[in-house]
């Protein structure tokens, strides 16, 4: 008898690619974290009122 996989467990199976694969957590972590600190800094600098 034979189980057929269903689409769920394919699904996991593609994280769990994406998981095992560390250069790509390194690099995800990078991007996310660079796109959050300078989101971060524009929003401070749009806050700075102007000099006199």
């Amino acid at each position: 008898m034979s189980q057929k996989e269903n689409p769920e467990e394919k699904d996991a199976f593609k994280w769990q690619a994406v998981f095992d694969n560390i250069w790509l957590l390194f690099l995800l972590s990078l991007l996310i974290s660079g796109l959050i600190y300078n989101a971060w800094g524009l929003i401070d600098l749009m806050n700075v009122p102007p000099a006199p």
